[in-house]
Protein backbone atom coordinates (compact mmCIF):
# COMPACT_ATOMS: atom_id res chain seq x y z
CA UNK A 1 0.00 0.00 0.00
CA UNK A 2 3.25 2.39 0.82
CA UNK A 3 3.70 2.08 -2.76
CA UNK A 4 0.38 2.84 -4.29
CA UNK A 5 0.84 5.81 -2.22
CA UNK A 6 3.82 7.15 -2.91
CA UNK A 7 2.66 6.43 -6.71
CA UNK A 8 -0.33 8.31 -6.07
CA UNK A 9 1.22 11.71 -4.29
CA UNK A 10 3.54 11.25 -8.12
CA UNK A 11 0.68 11.53 -10.37
CA UNK A 12 -0.94 14.47 -8.33
CA UNK A 13 2.10 16.70 -8.80
CA UNK A 14 1.74 15.79 -12.46
CA UNK A 15 -1.65 16.58 -12.69
CA UNK A 16 -1.99 19.25 -11.37
CA UNK A 17 0.96 21.35 -11.96
CA UNK A 18 1.82 20.35 -15.49
CA UNK A 19 -1.42 22.34 -16.77
CA UNK A 20 -1.56 25.86 -17.94
CA UNK A 21 -4.55 27.01 -15.95
CA UNK A 22 -6.55 29.31 -14.11
CA UNK A 23 -5.56 28.84 -10.45
CA UNK A 24 -7.83 29.08 -7.40
CA UNK A 25 -8.51 27.87 -3.55
CA UNK A 26 -11.66 26.13 -2.76
CA UNK A 27 -13.11 26.19 0.52
CA UNK A 28 -15.70 22.82 1.57
CA UNK A 29 -17.81 21.83 4.04
CA UNK A 30 -19.55 18.81 4.33
CA UNK A 31 -22.33 17.03 5.98
CA UNK A 32 -23.80 13.40 5.75
CA UNK A 33 -23.56 9.72 7.00
CA UNK A 34 -21.22 7.28 6.88
CA UNK A 35 -22.43 3.71 6.18
CA UNK A 36 -20.16 0.33 6.20
CA UNK A 37 -21.37 -2.25 3.51
CA UNK A 38 -22.72 -4.50 5.88
CA UNK A 39 -22.62 -2.90 9.26
CA UNK A 40 -25.85 -1.55 11.15
CA UNK A 41 -25.00 1.65 12.45
CA UNK A 42 -26.95 2.78 16.01
CA UNK A 43 -26.46 5.95 17.87
CA UNK A 44 -23.77 7.26 15.00
CA UNK A 45 -23.78 11.40 14.57
CA UNK A 46 -23.35 12.91 11.25
CA UNK A 47 -20.20 12.95 9.77
CA UNK A 48 -18.36 16.08 8.89
CA UNK A 49 -15.79 16.49 6.23
CA UNK A 50 -13.97 19.92 6.08
CA UNK A 51 -11.92 20.47 2.72
CA UNK A 52 -9.61 22.54 0.48
CA UNK A 53 -9.20 21.88 -2.89
CA UNK A 54 -6.25 23.51 -5.37
CA UNK A 55 -7.92 24.04 -8.81
CA UNK A 56 -6.58 24.54 -12.17
CA UNK A 57 -9.15 25.68 -14.62
CA UNK A 58 -8.02 24.30 -18.51
CA UNK A 59 -8.84 26.84 -20.71
CA UNK A 60 -5.96 26.18 -23.71
CA UNK A 61 -8.52 26.21 -26.09
CA UNK A 62 -5.39 25.41 -28.82
CA UNK A 63 -5.10 21.88 -26.79
CA UNK A 64 -7.12 18.82 -28.28
CA UNK A 65 -8.18 17.65 -24.64
CA UNK A 66 -9.20 20.70 -23.14
CA UNK A 67 -10.97 21.59 -25.97
CA UNK A 68 -12.59 18.23 -26.63
CA UNK A 69 -13.49 18.14 -22.77
CA UNK A 70 -15.02 21.57 -22.34
CA UNK A 71 -12.01 23.04 -20.24
CA UNK A 72 -12.54 20.57 -17.50
CA UNK A 73 -10.56 21.80 -14.19
CA UNK A 74 -7.58 19.29 -12.51
CA UNK A 75 -6.47 19.76 -8.97
CA UNK A 76 -5.72 18.13 -5.23
CA UNK A 77 -8.41 17.96 -2.26
CA UNK A 78 -7.29 17.37 1.12
CA UNK A 79 -10.09 16.48 3.64
CA UNK A 80 -10.22 15.74 7.42
CA UNK A 81 -13.33 14.22 7.83
CA UNK A 82 -14.98 13.40 11.40
CA UNK A 83 -17.46 9.80 11.13
CA UNK A 84 -19.35 10.66 14.11
CA UNK A 85 -18.44 7.78 16.28
CA UNK A 86 -15.67 6.71 18.40
CA UNK A 87 -15.34 3.17 16.39
CA UNK A 88 -14.73 5.18 13.41
CA UNK A 89 -12.67 7.97 14.31
CA UNK A 90 -11.31 10.38 11.88
CA UNK A 91 -9.15 10.18 8.81
CA UNK A 92 -7.27 12.65 6.23
CA UNK A 93 -7.33 12.20 2.58
CA UNK A 94 -5.70 13.76 -0.24
CA UNK A 95 -7.64 13.15 -3.55
CA UNK A 96 -6.67 14.44 -7.34
CA UNK A 97 -9.65 14.92 -9.19
CA UNK A 98 -10.91 16.53 -12.08
CA UNK A 99 -14.31 17.77 -13.11
CA UNK A 100 -16.37 18.90 -15.79
CA UNK A 101 -19.15 20.39 -17.09
CA UNK A 102 -21.65 17.70 -18.38
CA UNK A 103 -24.82 20.08 -19.53
CA UNK A 104 -24.23 23.27 -21.85
CA UNK A 105 -25.92 25.09 -18.68
CA UNK A 106 -22.21 25.51 -17.30
CA UNK A 107 -23.72 25.75 -13.50
CA UNK A 108 -23.71 22.23 -13.66
CA UNK A 109 -20.26 19.90 -12.37
CA UNK A 110 -19.52 16.65 -12.02
CA UNK A 111 -16.40 15.92 -10.10
CA UNK A 112 -14.44 12.43 -10.08
CA UNK A 113 -11.56 11.81 -7.51
CA UNK A 114 -9.39 9.05 -6.52
CA UNK A 115 -6.34 9.21 -4.01
CA UNK A 116 -5.42 8.16 -0.17
CA UNK A 117 -7.05 8.45 3.28
CA UNK A 118 -4.78 7.68 6.68
CA UNK A 119 -7.25 7.01 9.48
CA UNK A 120 -6.48 7.16 13.13
CA UNK A 121 -8.61 4.61 14.10
CA UNK A 122 -9.42 0.73 13.02
CA UNK A 123 -10.30 -2.25 13.69
CA UNK A 124 -8.74 -3.94 16.74
CA UNK A 125 -9.83 -7.72 17.89
CA UNK A 126 -9.93 -6.69 21.23
CA UNK A 127 -10.24 -2.77 21.78
CA UNK A 128 -12.19 -2.11 18.91
CA UNK A 129 -13.75 -5.03 17.55
CA UNK A 130 -17.10 -3.25 16.52
CA UNK A 131 -15.08 -1.34 13.07
CA UNK A 132 -14.87 -3.88 10.37
CA UNK A 133 -15.20 -1.12 7.77
CA UNK A 134 -11.89 -0.19 8.43
CA UNK A 135 -8.83 -2.45 9.31
CA UNK A 136 -5.46 -0.42 7.54
CA UNK A 137 -3.80 3.39 8.47
CA UNK A 138 -4.12 3.64 4.79
CA UNK A 139 -7.13 3.27 2.47
CA UNK A 140 -7.86 4.00 -1.10
CA UNK A 141 -10.29 6.92 -1.21
CA UNK A 142 -12.93 7.51 -4.13
CA UNK A 143 -15.34 10.38 -4.53
CA UNK A 144 -18.35 11.45 -6.90
CA UNK A 145 -20.35 14.52 -6.57
CA UNK A 146 -22.40 16.63 -8.65
CA UNK A 147 -22.11 20.08 -7.97
CA UNK A 148 -24.56 23.52 -9.04
CA UNK A 149 -23.37 26.91 -8.61
CA UNK A 150 -25.29 29.60 -6.64
CA UNK A 151 -25.97 33.13 -5.42
CA UNK A 152 -27.22 34.18 -2.04
CA UNK A 153 -26.89 37.74 -1.74
CA UNK A 154 -24.55 38.46 -3.73
CA UNK A 155 -21.89 35.28 -2.53
CA UNK A 156 -21.37 32.73 -5.20
CA UNK A 157 -21.51 29.43 -3.78
CA UNK A 158 -21.38 26.31 -4.83
CA UNK A 159 -23.82 23.11 -3.28
CA UNK A 160 -23.05 19.44 -3.89
CA UNK A 161 -24.31 16.38 -3.28
CA UNK A 162 -22.03 13.22 -3.89
CA UNK A 163 -20.47 10.09 -2.63
CA UNK A 164 -17.44 9.03 -0.71
CA UNK A 165 -16.23 5.31 -0.52
CA UNK A 166 -12.67 4.43 1.72
CA UNK A 167 -11.19 0.98 1.44
CA UNK A 168 -7.94 -0.88 1.67
CA UNK A 169 -8.53 -3.05 -1.32
CA UNK A 170 -8.16 -6.53 0.23
CA UNK A 171 -4.40 -5.40 1.49
CA UNK A 172 -5.52 -5.89 5.28
CA UNK A 173 -9.02 -8.00 7.08
CA UNK A 174 -11.97 -7.23 7.91
CA UNK A 175 -12.09 -4.77 4.95
CA UNK A 176 -16.30 -4.05 4.59
CA UNK A 177 -15.20 -0.77 3.40
CA UNK A 178 -16.84 2.85 4.51
CA UNK A 179 -19.49 4.46 1.97
CA UNK A 180 -20.55 8.12 2.98
CA UNK A 181 -23.64 9.60 1.00
CA UNK A 182 -22.84 13.86 1.90
CA UNK A 183 -24.69 17.23 1.53
CA UNK A 184 -21.82 20.01 0.68
CA UNK A 185 -21.13 23.88 0.61
CA UNK A 186 -17.89 25.41 -0.98
CA UNK A 187 -16.93 28.90 -2.20
CA UNK A 188 -13.90 29.53 -4.32
CA UNK A 189 -10.82 32.36 -3.94
CA UNK A 190 -9.35 32.85 -7.09
CA UNK A 191 -5.35 32.92 -6.63
CA UNK A 192 -3.05 35.76 -8.97
CA UNK A 193 -1.72 34.02 -11.95
CA UNK A 194 1.33 34.54 -13.35
CA UNK A 195 0.94 36.51 -16.41
CA UNK A 196 1.44 34.32 -20.30
CA UNK A 197 1.57 34.81 -23.40
CA UNK A 198 -1.70 34.31 -25.10
CA UNK A 199 -1.75 31.48 -27.40
CA UNK A 200 -4.46 32.85 -29.73
CA UNK A 201 -4.28 29.46 -31.65
CA UNK A 202 -8.33 27.71 -31.12
CA UNK A 203 -8.05 23.98 -31.77
CA UNK A 204 -11.02 23.02 -34.40
CA UNK A 205 -13.13 20.52 -32.86
CA UNK A 206 -15.31 19.62 -36.55
CA UNK A 207 -12.18 17.87 -37.85
CA UNK A 208 -11.97 15.43 -35.27
CA UNK A 209 -13.48 12.50 -36.23
CA UNK A 210 -15.21 10.41 -33.74
CA UNK A 211 -13.60 6.93 -34.55
CA UNK A 212 -11.26 7.35 -36.92
CA UNK A 213 -8.34 6.54 -34.34
CA UNK A 214 -7.33 2.97 -33.03
CA UNK A 215 -4.93 1.68 -30.49
CA UNK A 216 -3.52 -1.80 -29.03
CA UNK A 217 -1.46 -2.56 -26.08
CA UNK A 218 -0.38 -4.78 -23.90
CA UNK A 219 -0.39 -4.64 -19.47
CA UNK A 220 1.62 -6.33 -16.62
CA UNK A 221 0.54 -6.15 -13.38
CA UNK A 222 1.65 -6.95 -9.23
CA UNK A 223 -1.23 -7.20 -7.17
CA UNK A 224 -1.18 -7.84 -3.20
CA UNK A 225 -3.65 -9.55 -1.06
CA UNK A 226 -4.61 -11.09 1.79
CA UNK A 227 -6.93 -13.94 1.90
CA UNK A 228 -9.25 -15.28 4.60
CA UNK A 229 -7.86 -14.28 7.87
CA UNK A 230 -7.16 -11.01 9.81
CA UNK A 231 -3.44 -11.68 10.40
CA UNK A 232 -2.82 -13.36 7.41
CA UNK A 233 0.38 -12.59 4.89
CA UNK A 234 0.69 -10.34 1.71
CA UNK A 235 0.59 -12.16 -1.18
CA UNK A 236 0.84 -11.63 -5.05
CA UNK A 237 -1.12 -11.71 -8.05
CA UNK A 238 0.04 -11.27 -11.20
CA UNK A 239 -1.40 -10.46 -14.57
CA UNK A 240 -1.21 -9.77 -17.76
CA UNK A 241 -3.72 -8.56 -20.48
CA UNK A 242 -3.37 -7.31 -23.94
CA UNK A 243 -6.10 -4.78 -25.46
CA UNK A 244 -6.68 -2.93 -28.16
CA UNK A 245 -10.04 -0.55 -29.18
CA UNK A 246 -10.09 3.02 -31.06
CA UNK A 247 -10.39 6.58 -29.85
CA UNK A 248 -13.42 8.73 -29.22
CA UNK A 249 -12.76 12.05 -30.45
CA UNK A 250 -9.11 11.68 -29.91
CA UNK A 251 -9.20 11.98 -26.02
CA UNK A 252 -11.45 9.07 -24.96
CA UNK A 253 -10.22 4.95 -25.08
CA UNK A 254 -12.95 2.36 -25.49
CA UNK A 255 -11.03 -0.82 -25.40
CA UNK A 256 -11.66 -4.38 -25.83
CA UNK A 257 -9.11 -6.94 -23.82
CA UNK A 258 -8.36 -10.60 -22.89
CA UNK A 259 -6.71 -10.93 -19.79
CA UNK A 260 -5.25 -13.83 -17.58
CA UNK A 261 -4.05 -13.47 -13.30
CA UNK A 262 -2.66 -16.07 -10.92
CA UNK A 263 -3.13 -15.81 -7.34
CA UNK A 264 -0.15 -16.64 -4.85
CA UNK A 265 -2.87 -17.32 -2.25
CA UNK A 266 -4.87 -19.57 -3.57
CA UNK A 267 -2.72 -21.96 -5.18
CA UNK A 268 -0.48 -22.13 -1.92
CA UNK A 269 -3.79 -22.59 -0.22
CA UNK A 270 -4.41 -25.73 -2.75
CA UNK A 271 -1.31 -27.19 -2.20
CA UNK A 272 -1.61 -26.85 1.21
CA UNK A 273 -4.55 -28.65 1.86
CA UNK A 274 -4.50 -30.90 -0.84
CA UNK A 275 -8.43 -29.70 -2.13
CA UNK A 276 -9.70 -31.69 -4.20
CA UNK A 277 -10.34 -31.80 -6.84
CA UNK A 278 -8.20 -28.20 -7.36
CA UNK A 279 -4.84 -30.13 -6.49
CA UNK A 280 -5.00 -32.06 -10.11
CA UNK A 281 -4.02 -28.82 -11.60
CA UNK A 282 -3.25 -26.07 -9.00
CA UNK A 283 -1.21 -23.29 -11.07
CA UNK A 284 -4.40 -23.59 -14.02
CA UNK A 285 -6.98 -23.51 -11.17
CA UNK A 286 -5.22 -20.84 -8.89
CA UNK A 287 -6.29 -18.54 -12.17
CA UNK A 288 -8.67 -16.74 -13.96
CA UNK A 289 -9.19 -15.29 -17.02
CA UNK A 290 -11.58 -12.76 -18.33
CA UNK A 291 -12.62 -11.06 -20.70
CA UNK A 292 -12.81 -7.17 -20.53
CA UNK A 293 -14.26 -3.74 -21.96
CA UNK A 294 -12.76 -0.15 -20.58
CA UNK A 295 -13.31 3.37 -20.86
CA UNK A 296 -10.34 6.04 -20.48
CA UNK A 297 -10.34 9.73 -20.32
CA UNK A 298 -6.79 11.22 -20.93
CA UNK A 299 -5.91 14.33 -19.31
CA UNK A 300 -1.93 15.03 -21.00
CA UNK A 301 -0.07 12.99 -19.07
CA UNK A 302 -2.63 11.25 -17.00
CA UNK A 303 -5.64 9.10 -17.64
CA UNK A 304 -8.47 8.14 -15.40
CA UNK A 305 -9.78 4.59 -16.34
CA UNK A 306 -12.09 2.52 -15.78
CA UNK A 307 -12.49 -1.34 -16.47
CA UNK A 308 -15.27 -3.92 -16.49
CA UNK A 309 -14.82 -7.73 -16.97
CA UNK A 310 -16.79 -11.22 -17.54
CA UNK A 311 -14.57 -14.04 -15.65
CA UNK A 312 -14.18 -17.13 -18.11
CA UNK A 313 -12.08 -18.71 -15.95
CA UNK A 314 -11.74 -18.60 -11.88
CA UNK A 315 -12.86 -22.18 -10.34
CA UNK A 316 -11.44 -21.76 -7.01
CA UNK A 317 -13.74 -18.89 -6.36
CA UNK A 318 -16.01 -21.42 -5.68
CA UNK A 319 -13.83 -22.38 -2.70
CA UNK A 320 -12.73 -18.92 -1.51
CA UNK A 321 -16.70 -18.20 -1.27
CA UNK A 322 -17.48 -20.66 1.12
CA UNK A 323 -14.22 -20.41 3.17
CA UNK A 324 -15.64 -17.22 4.00
CA UNK A 325 -18.84 -18.13 5.08
CA UNK A 326 -20.99 -16.62 2.53
CA UNK A 327 -23.91 -18.48 1.52
CA UNK A 328 -26.17 -15.67 -0.95
CA UNK A 329 -26.09 -18.12 -3.68
CA UNK A 330 -26.89 -14.76 -6.17
CA UNK A 331 -24.39 -12.74 -4.93
CA UNK A 332 -22.08 -15.76 -5.25
CA UNK A 333 -23.01 -15.76 -9.08
CA UNK A 334 -22.51 -12.19 -9.62
CA UNK A 335 -19.11 -12.45 -7.94
CA UNK A 336 -17.61 -15.26 -9.63
CA UNK A 337 -18.73 -13.40 -13.39
CA UNK A 338 -18.59 -10.29 -12.97
CA UNK A 339 -15.10 -8.22 -11.47
CA UNK A 340 -14.35 -4.15 -11.95
CA UNK A 341 -10.96 -2.41 -12.02
CA UNK A 342 -10.54 1.54 -11.37
CA UNK A 343 -7.59 3.35 -11.23
CA UNK A 344 -5.06 5.91 -12.50
CA UNK A 345 -2.34 5.84 -15.11
CA UNK A 346 0.88 8.13 -16.00
CA UNK A 347 2.46 8.43 -19.46
CA UNK A 348 6.10 8.89 -19.99
CA UNK A 349 4.75 11.03 -22.98
CA UNK A 350 2.09 13.38 -22.73
CA UNK A 351 -0.90 12.08 -25.06
CA UNK A 352 -1.28 15.19 -26.10
CA UNK A 353 1.43 14.65 -28.53
CA UNK A 354 -0.37 11.77 -30.23
CA UNK A 355 2.70 9.54 -29.83
CA UNK A 356 3.21 6.38 -32.03
CA UNK A 357 4.21 4.10 -28.73
CA UNK A 358 3.87 5.19 -25.41
CA UNK A 359 4.58 3.64 -21.45
CA UNK A 360 2.61 4.19 -18.85
CA UNK A 361 2.63 3.21 -14.65
CA UNK A 362 -0.80 2.65 -13.00
CA UNK A 363 -2.27 2.35 -9.64
CA UNK A 364 -5.63 0.56 -9.84
CA UNK A 365 -8.19 -0.96 -7.25
CA UNK A 366 -9.56 -4.59 -8.12
CA UNK A 367 -13.47 -5.67 -7.48
CA UNK A 368 -15.17 -8.96 -7.62
CA UNK A 369 -18.71 -7.32 -8.79
CA UNK A 370 -18.49 -4.07 -6.00
CA UNK A 371 -16.46 -5.64 -3.17
CA UNK A 372 -12.60 -5.36 -3.17
CA UNK A 373 -10.26 -8.34 -4.49
CA UNK A 374 -7.30 -6.63 -4.51
CA UNK A 375 -4.65 -3.37 -5.32
CA UNK A 376 -2.59 -3.74 -7.73
CA UNK A 377 0.51 -1.54 -9.59
CA UNK A 378 0.99 -1.81 -12.88
CA UNK A 379 3.04 -0.95 -16.19
CA UNK A 380 1.50 -1.06 -19.88
CA UNK A 381 2.86 -0.33 -23.50
CA UNK A 382 0.39 1.13 -25.97
CA UNK A 383 0.88 1.74 -30.03
CA UNK A 384 -1.83 4.11 -31.19
CA UNK A 385 -2.46 4.42 -34.96
CA UNK A 386 -3.92 8.06 -35.52
CA UNK A 387 -4.58 8.99 -38.82
CA UNK A 388 -5.50 12.25 -38.25
CA UNK A 389 -2.79 14.66 -36.15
Amino acid sequence: MNKIFIFLIWLTAISCFSQTSDNAIRSEFFIGKSIPSYEINTGQKPQLVFGMSYEHKNNDNSIEWQSILKNPTTGVSLYYANYGTKTKGSSISLIPFVAFHPLKNQKWTTKFGMGISYFDTKYHPINNVNNKAISSDFTWAIQGIVYYDATFNNIDLRLGLGAFHHSNGHTKLPNQGLNSALFSVSTAFDLKNKKQKKNNTVFDKLTVKKYSNKFYGVRFGNGIQTFLFENSKLKNIYSASINGGVFYKNVVKLSLGANYRFYEHYYDYIVENNTEPYIKKPKWNASSVYLSVGVEVMLGYVGIDWEGGLNVHKPFYKEHYKLQNFNNTTKYTLKKMFLGRLGMKLYVINTKKKPKNNIYLAAHINSNLSQADFSELSIGFTRNIFKNK
